[in-house]
Order: C-alpha cells, then structure tokens, then sequence
C-alpha cells in the first residue's frame, strides 16, 4: 500500500505515517468517557432508540480506535473501521437526537434543561459543546493521516467528551 502525502485524505490506499500507541491510546480516551456518560443518561433517560443510537456512536468509536490500533502495530488500513466512523456516528447521534423528540413524554424538558443551564454543569456543557462544533469543523478542514491533526482532534475530543461527562455527573449526582 501506499503511503500518504502531507495534504492527502485518508483513502483506501493510505496507510498514515508516524502514528504511534500513545496517539492510539489517548483516541480511546473519549470514547471511554462518552461510553461513561451514555451510561449516566442512560440512568436518567430511559429510552431504547436512544441506548441503540448512543451504541451505534460508541461502536464506531471503538472500531476507529482499533484502526489506529492496526496501523500502529501492523501497518495495515483496514478501510472499513476507518469509514465506518463516517456512517455509524452520524447515524447514532441522529438517533439519540430523534429519541429526543419519540420519547419527550417519558423525561421532564423543562426541569432537564433546567439543569443543563444550571451553574456549574453549565460551564462543562458549554466546553463540550464547543468541542463537538470544533470535531465537526476538523473532520472537515483537517487531514486525518497528519499526526499533528490528530493529536489536535484527540486532545479537542477528550475534554470535550470529560467535559461533559463531568456536566452529566454534576447533573446526576444532585
């Protein structure tokens, strides 16, 4: 397989340079912490469409970090846990999203966004948030095979994902 230009998208063909296990690693990193809150809101929103859309985003998580994982150890894209990530995700956030909505007569919505907006889960739902628009923004401007760009993206992703597990627990734990 080929190897991957400075300015080159991750293909089928590219197998990124210079990834290491510390990168692998710090990638799980969010996806523990996301597993972890899906688990809190789970506790306090129970719904089915949302637990399935919540695992889909989480089995794309872990399938990506065990891509990294393959291209550490082995030197080897497998394309579909890569691409993966670009099909599952989307698909479980649009699901817990949708689960909002199917399911709004089992949760109290105003008493819950109440305590979203509250001090100080606020302040950890807002870094969050912020992190996940900058996830968007980076999948789109940066290149995956970069390891600069994906130290950037795992550093955004997991304090936004602790952050809001943090907002979560502030909430839960009330």
């Amino acid at each position: 397989m080929e190897q991957t230009n400075k300015k080159e998208k991750i293909n089928k063909n590219t197998i990124p340079e210079n990834f290491t296990i510390a990168l692998a690693t710090v990638d799980a990193i969010p996806v523990v912490f996301f597993g972890a809150s899906m688990v809190v809101v789970s506790l306090i929103f129970a719904s089915k469409l949302f637990l399935f859309g919540a695992l889909l985003c989480l089995i794309a998580g872990i399938c990506k970090v065990a891509w990294k994982y393959i291209v550490v150890l082995f030197k080897k894209n497998i394309w579909c846990l890569f691409l993966q990530m670009r099909i599952l995700m989307p698909i479980g956030f649009g699901l817990i999203i949708l689960s909002l909505f199917v399911n709004s007569g089992s949760v109290n919505l105003a008493g819950m966004w109440s305590a979203i907006i509250s001090f100080p889960s606020v302040l950890f739902f807002v870094i969050g948030l912020i992190g996940m628009i900058l996830m968007v923004v980076f999948a789109i401007k940066l290149d995956s095979s970069d390891v600069k760009a994906n130290w950037i993206e795992q550093a955004t992703n997991g304090i936004a994902q602790i952050s809001f597990f943090i907002g979560l627990l502030v909430i839960y734990l009330r």
